[in-house]
């Protein structure tokens, strides 16, 4: 069978044991039954809906620590807004001339 695998927060991970504790269920069945109620279309329950929640926070989670690790590598961490601002501004205005 195929392994699956995702990264979480350390509170995500801990919400969706106790959830799976709570229906009495190993983790890795109570993530399956609900993944494939997701992807067949199945009207999620409010649990569901809170781990659909829980996995998009946790990207993302993941993507702002990428990008305050890549401004932070490139020194852009230290802009302040004027300076921010004026970088969108002037992105938004390339864009518009493409």
């Amino acid at each position: 069978m195929p392994t699956l695998s995702f990264h979480a927060p350390a509170a995500t991970e801990r919400k969706i044991r106790s959830a799976a504790r709570k229906r009495g269920i190993p983790v890795s069945r109570f993530l399956r039954e609900t993944a494939e109620l997701a992807a067949n279309g199945t009207p999620l329950s409010g649990l569901g809906r809170e781990l659909e929640k829980l996995a998009i926070d946790s990207l993302a989670i993941g993507a702002l620590e990428r990008i305050r690790t890549r401004a932070a590598e490139t020194g852009l961490d230290k802009m302040t807004p004027a300076q921010i601002t004026a970088v969108i501004k002037e992105t938004r205005r390339a864009r518009a001339r493409a």
